[in-house]
């Protein structure tokens, strides 16, 4: 036995860590969820004399992310590691790698763009210069909290579940998980502020939607969650610091403000090769 033991591979694959069952995660991401409706707007009403809109709008997300660590305690009973990765450790440098492809990719767009069509942005004024610096350090924090809460209840929780936790890699399981995943991820965005006044309202759904299948799908090939963890933290903190609508879910004060309209083809298009991007650079991505 001892022998045997030896000749395993230094990686090992026996699944060692799942001792949550679908239920677990399924229960989990119900009462995050649960939290996320029924305590968020309370949270974000007291939070609102604060006068810092960024602050209310990502209110709800720290009751989703309570949520969520209460029933990893409680339900899962199992390191946050081993939800976030079926590595041994967590993949930093694919994580590192992810993040900054989406964000220069949504860089070059935007400053393509701006040679193309300069009437629809407007930089941040100098006196706005001062509150931008003021709320930096609230962005770099909160976001990040924002974006991990949304992967790991509308993403990972539900993903586990489906693959009964380990992450499977038969094919058309991951077909399968990655197109419910692009409905659950897609729902929760319906009530955003961009569909009441999108060009298009579907290509703002099927936008939601891409986003979730394809992230999904990246994430069971990778075997974790660092690219879904990346790219919504670089797409969200794109948006707040660098170029922002004054009509978005996510009101800030970015460098940028434009006013290019919401749902249209641009916005598929950037969203398709930034992932496709992401896709590309990540695939040969050796394990930490």
């Amino acid at each position: 036995m001892k022998k045997a033991m030896k000749n395993l591979p230094k990686h090992s694959e026996v699944d060692t860590t799942y001792e949550a069952k679908p239920l677990a995660f399924a229960l989990s991401m119900v009462l995050s969820l649960l939290m996320w409706l029924l305590l968020g707007p309370s949270l974000s009403r007291l939070l609102r004399p604060l006068g810092i809109p960024y602050l209310t709008a990502n209110a709800p997300f720290l009751a989703m992310a309570g949520g969520f660590l209460a029933s990893k305690q409680i339900l899962l009973k199992q390191p946050l590691k081993s939800l976030l990765t079926d590595h041994p450790v967590f993949q930093t440098s694919l994580f590192i790698k992810s993040f900054l492809i989406y964000f220069l990719s949504a860089t070059a767009f935007l400053l393509v763009d701006v040679l193309l069509n300069p009437h629809y942005y407007q930089p941040m004024t100098a006196s706005s210069l001062p509150a931008f610096l003021v709320m930096l350090p609230l962005v770099l924090l909160l976001t990040p909290l924002q974006t991990s809460a949304e992967e790991l209840v509308l993403r990972m929780l539900p993903v586990r579940a489906i693959n009964k936790g380990r992450l499977s890699r038969d094919s058309r399981l991951q077909l399968v998980t990655s197109l419910v995943s692009a409905l659950l991820f897609a729902v929760p965005h319906l009530g955003n502020r961009e569909l009441t006044i999108a060009s298009n309202r579907l290509v703002v759904v099927l936008y939601y939607a891409l986003f979730g299948f394809v992230v999904t799908y990246l994430c069971l090939k990778h075997r974790g969650f660092e690219i879904a963890l990346a790219i919504h933290a670089a797409n969200n903190l794109f948006i707040a610091l660098v170029c922002n609508h004054p009509s978005s879910s996510l009101p800030s004060l970015p460098l940028l403000e434009t006013s290019r309209p919401i749902g249209t083809v641009y916005d598929l298009r950037q969203l398709c090769i930034s992932l496709a991007l992401v896709a590309l650079l990540t695939r040969n991505q050796k394990e930490s």
